[in-house]
């Protein structure tokens, strides 16, 4: 599901709507209700539930005392004294079994009071059992269908410097949330699959050529899309390093070293240099157009150039982003990052499946049997349409990289780092960009349109009411309508069959074991049980 890494304001989602909420296994009939509504429910429910058991006790209970009566031709005094107690004390389970216990002198032998015992005690176990197993069932989740008035996503189709400014502010934010999920939760590791470096060959000085491997995937729950569950969006990429983009070592007007690079990317080529900061930090880059992959237009390519060279260390760095050599300085820090460091070359094909069948990002709408409306598909479009890790390395900036962790001035430890472990950084954030990219269209400043035009406005000038996926929040309950209606209707009904079989039907007869009718029984007749009998039964222990 969706990483909490903020809060949802009151005014983001609907409450007393009834919606489809995705489970990791299914789609559940729901309605969202306020968190203290949803716990006094479930206690409310509990209690139901206890009643119904009740009710389902006394039914077997009559069932099995009429055909014990009609053995006896409905001669109450031939029953074991038992009877008239488990039928009296048939709404206390407890308390059936206290007056069992508390037979004076009673002879564990009797068939009927094992018996009995075993039933009493297997009835409460019972009926704790299903209590716990149940109630859960009624609170599922958390979430509430998202309010459309409450959602933005950011336009990217505008290229003016001060909306592409605008929009960079305005991004920032919600890569930072997701750095910070990505650092404290272990369980997001899990998800994330990151191979080791391997070793694809040598340069002639003995630099190493290193390939990473990685992969995640995310279902439609995880996005918190109603109904599409079983939807899949499924990553897979690999880096390596690229010497080839290495153009030189040229000097800046003051002589500090500055590498220079030749991408096969558009825009202003990267120089890396002590003059990007005092920490090492990366350019991140996209590839211009999609290239076929698994399948047309589903594979992507992207690239970052790191700056750390020139850059001193406590310790001595192999890897190739932050291979030092030995320095003259006196202080500890006698390691510095040698130039020519390589960039990294990435390609990245994103697949999404749905009943077998496969589509791009940019085709999802062609998915057969998928039916998202024109503003969700509008939203994954836009936020998944490129490579997120990319996306999480542009927007982070300095803080993209696991070596700028361990930066003090100018200082850092080169021994520590690698760009494995700073993929490793960026994909975990980018996979908690993925699947929260449709909460986070409710977490935007105010009047974020102001400055960059909200893409989800549809052509009425508002966001339309289609969009169908939810958002998470503590202060909601989600309960499954089917279950919330299951339990009153099962305590209605076994009342209802309770009170047909005792006043409707042969089984009736069962009424005669009723403490007031027996009472009644002794000042006139005793025409089919003597009182007297059963209290003297149940007092004397059996020695005859």
């Amino acid at each position: 599901m969706v990483v909490s890494t903020t809060k949802q304001l009151e005014d983001t989602y609907l409450l007393w709507h009834r919606f489809s909420f995705s489970s990791d296994s299914r789609s559940w009939d729901a309605v969202a209700v306020p968190s203290w509504v949803g716990n006094k429910l479930n206690s409310a429910f509990s209690i139901i539930i206890s009643l119904a058991l009740v009710q389902f006790w006394t039914i077997v209970l009559s069932l099995i005392l009429y055909v014990a009566l009609k053995r006896y031709q409905n001669d109450a005094s031939r029953l074991d004294p038992l009877a008239v107690t488990l039928w009296n004390k048939k709404g206390d389970l407890v308390d059936s079994l206290r007056e069992m216990i508390g037979f004076d002198n009673k002879d564990w032998t009797r068939p009927w009071l094992l018996i009995a015992i075993t039933i009493s005690i297997s009835a409460g176990v019972a009926k704790t059992a299903i209590t716990v197993l149940v109630a859960p069932l009624i609170i599922l989740n958390h979430a509430a269908p998202v309010n459309p008035a409450a959602v933005y996503a950011p336009d990217n189709s505008q290229n003016a410097s001060a909306v592409q400014a605008a929009r960079f502010a305005l991004e920032v934010p919600r890569f930072f949330r997701a750095l910070g999920s990505a650092v404290v939760d272990s369980e997001i590791r899990k998800k994330v699959q990151i191979s080791s470096a391997t070793l694809l060959g040598q340069r002639e000085n003995g630099e190493e050529i290193l390939r990473v491997n990685y992969s995640y995937g995310a279902t439609g729950a995880d996005f918190g899309i109603q109904k599409y569950f079983d939807l899949q969006f499924n990553v897979t990429g690999s880096c390596f390093t690229e010497y080839g983009w290495y153009n030189g070592t040229g000097e800046d007007t003051n002589g500090i070293p500055v590498d220079v690079y030749v991408t096969p990317f558009r825009g202003p080529q990267p120089e890396s240099s002590l003059l990007d900061g005092v920490q090492p930090s990366a350019k991140f880059y996209l590839g211009d157009t999609l290239i076929p992959g698994e399948l047309k237009e589903s594979n992507s390519t992207w690239g970052a150039v790191v700056s750390s060279v020139g850059r001193k260390s406590f310790s001595i760095g192999t890897d190739p982003w932050y291979l030092t050599t030995p320095s003259a300085d006196s202080t500890d820090a006698n390691n510095v990052v040698t130039y020519g460091r390589p960039g990294l070359s990435c390609w990245q094909d994103d697949v999404w499946s749905y009943h077998g069948q496969k589509s791009s990002t940019v085709d999802l709408a062609q998915l057969p049997g998928l039916n998202l409306s024109n503003t969700t598909l509008g939203m994954l479009s836009q936020y998944l349409g490129t490579p997120v890790v990319q996306a999480a390395g542009f927007q982070l900036q300095t803080s993209a990289l696991m070596s700028s962790t361990t930066s003090l001035d100018q200082i850092f430890d080169a021994g520590i780092s690698s760009f494995h472990d700073d993929l490793e950084r960026l994909l975990l954030t980018a996979y908690v960009a993925t699947i929260n990219c449709l909460t986070d269209t409710t977490l935007y400043p105010p009047e974020a349109d102001r400055s960059v035009p909200n893409a989800a406005v549809g052509n009425f000038g508002v966001v339309p009411d289609d969009v169908d996926y939810v958002v998470w929040s503590p202060q909601i309950a989600t309960l499954s309508t089917l279950v919330i209606i299951i339990i009153p209707t099962i305590l209605v009904g076994t009342w209802l069959l309770a009170i047909i079989l005792i006043y409707f039907t042969p089984v009736g007869v069962v009424a005669i074991l009723d403490s007031s009718s027996l009472q009644a029984g002794e000042k006139e007749s005793r025409p089919n049980a003597s009182v007297a009998g059963d209290i003297e039964g149940a007092k004397q222990p059996e020695k005859q």
